[in-house]
């Protein structure tokens, strides 16, 4: 399903082998995720994986703007620093930060250290690029899910 979504959405730009990679990543990091209770997008209960198709939808668009940090999800230097730290090893930034494996990993880890804060799910991806409600990015990735819950939900329509 998440494959055949990327196929359908030239918005992403990659080819055949990273999009395969990318579906393969969120596959993997969709049983991690944690979604509070209560939360909602398009009206239901968020599905892990369109969760995070929608994330790196949203941070295409915004790299394509915006020329700054690593990989598909953008995350900042100062995030991988951080998480360099915590964890004690080096990420090579020519070859390992741009593996979706290891982008949803580091950004996975963190935003879960946000909602176990008590953050909601909007803030702790805010809080985790380090922008402000305002600027809309939120907005977007909203949109962005309820587009790709709306193509599933009419794919299985008879």
């Amino acid at each position: 399903m998440i494959y055949s979504l990327l196929v359908n959405d030239q918005s992403f730009g990659m080819s055949t082998r990273e999009k395969k990679e990318l579906a393969r990543a969120i596959v993997r990091y969709s049983v991690r995720i944690q979604i509070p209770d209560g939360v909602l997008l398009s009206g239901n209960k968020p599905l892990p994986s369109l969760f995070l198709l929608s994330w790196a939808k949203t941070r295409i668009g915004i790299k394509t703007s915006v020329k700054r940090g690593y990989g598909i999800l953008n995350l900042p230097e100062s995030f991988v620093q951080e998480m360099e730290s915590i964890a004690g090893a080096k990420i090579d930034r020519n070859i390992d930060i741009y593996s979706y494996s290891i982008q949803y990993k580091l950004a996975l880890l963190k935003y879960k250290e946000y909602l176990s804060e008590g953050n909601s799910v909007s803030s702790a991806y805010e809080k985790l690029y380090g922008i402000s409600y305002s600027n809309g990015e939120w907005s977007l990735f909203e949109r962005n899910y309820k587009n790709f819950a709306d193509m599933i939900t009419y794919e299985n329509k008879p």
